[in-house]
This record gives C-alpha cells, structure tokens and sequence, in this order.
C-alpha cells in the first residue's frame, strides 16, 4: 500500500543523498520545504518498504 511518508534533513546535500539512494521519483515527491536550518521532504512510498535513512536524527 503506498502511503504518505517524511523526513528531515539538516542539509540538502543530505535530502539530495536520501533521494538518490532511496531511488525516489520525482512524481513521488509532493513537496520539498525549506526552514532556516533544515529541510522537509514529503512523498509517496510503499508502507512495507523501509528507507534508508540520513535524515536529521540519524
């Protein structure tokens, strides 16, 4: 079933890595957003299927 997932991220070379790794579609990503000092991305992915994971926390 593919759901709504997200993640952070301190840097966009970090989001960048993420995306690429977890080979995530451009049409599978609803919105990348800005704050001062970190990055949001929110996108369309399988439920079953668990990202590998360089966000902020990890």
């Amino acid at each position: 079933m593919i759901i709504l997932k997200s993640d952070y991220f301190s840097t966009h070379e970090r989001l960048t890595r993420f995306i690429t790794e977890n080979k995530i579609k451009r049409e599978d990503i609803l919105v990348i957003t800005q704050v001062p000092g970190s990055f949001s991305i929110f996108f369309y992915a399988e439920d079953a299927v668990q990202e590998i994971t360089h966000g902020m926390f990890s």
